[in-house]
């Protein structure tokens, strides 16, 4: 079996809406939910404080990686032929599982920064998910 690639065949507008909500729901998760916390595991008092020592380009490849994650996400379901809410779930799942959870998780265990983990975590699950499915269903 021979897998062709066709990145015109991608839903590209599933992509950028994915793109997106990726953003906006990373500020929403780290700022907004976890600003403090997310803070005070990095070494800060507060949220403000975090903000304003992150270098501005620090979001530019946040959103480059969102975007590499998505359109990685659109290639796969596109040759493994996932058209389905079920097979968008199910999908999503096994990503952060197999990949994000497995890649991410050495690291912060190593680093002994656990709270610093569940955040980080929770949020690329909850985007992993939601991304899937949204490409998925969005034929």
């Amino acid at each position: 079996m021979i897998m062709t690639l066709d990145l015109s065949s991608l839903n590209w507008l599933a992509i950028g809406t994915c793109l997106v909500f990726g953003q906006a729901f990373l500020s929403v998760w780290f700022i907004v939910l976890f600003g403090t916390p997310w803070a005070k595991e990095y070494g800060v008092e507060d949220k403000k404080q975090h903000t304003q020592e992150i270098p501005g380009y620090t979001y530019g490849i946040q959103a480059l990686c969102t975007l590499l994650l998505v359109v990685g996400l659109a290639i796969m379901q596109s040759l493994l032929g996932i058209d389905t809410l079920k097979a968008g779930v199910i999908f999503g799942l096994f990503v952060t599982v197999f990949c994000s959870l497995a890649t991410a998780l050495p690291g912060y265990i190593f680093l002994k920064r656990t709270k610093a983990f569940l955040m980080a975590m929770g949020s690329q699950a909850i985007l992993i998910l939601v991304a899937s499915t949204i490409l998925a269903i969005w034929k």
